[in-house]
């Protein structure tokens, strides 16, 4: 078995956004080579929106990508990440946290 390989992502969406529309899109970015993606955290409330504007809360995603015939390298993982960052937020019309 190769290692697999696994990234965190957060993202400032509307409040009224679904946990599942971010997973489902973060699953679409690459079925072959995503494993899972599962929510560990959602920021939301009164801080969220300080902090983050009102109406606005953060979904944190755990993303684990698992190769089938090579190591994944550095920067085929940065192509995985950038098409999960691109489908998350054109599925969610929310944004990357930095």
């Amino acid at each position: 078995d190769l290692q697999a390989v696994d990234r965190d992502f957060a993202f400032t969406v509307d409040a009224r956004v679904k946990a599942l529309i971010a997973v489902n899109a973060a699953l679409g970015a690459d079925k072959a080579l995503i494993e899972s993606v599962r929510v560990f955290d959602q920021f939301t409330g009164d801080k969220a929106e300080a902090q983050m504007g009102a109406g606005k809360k953060s979904i944190a995603l755990a993303v684990r990508l698992q190769p089938k015939d090579k190591t994944l390298t550095e920067t085929e993982i940065e192509a995985v990440s950038a098409k999960i960052v691109e489908k998350v937020t054109k599925a969610t019309g929310g944004t990357l946290r930095g």
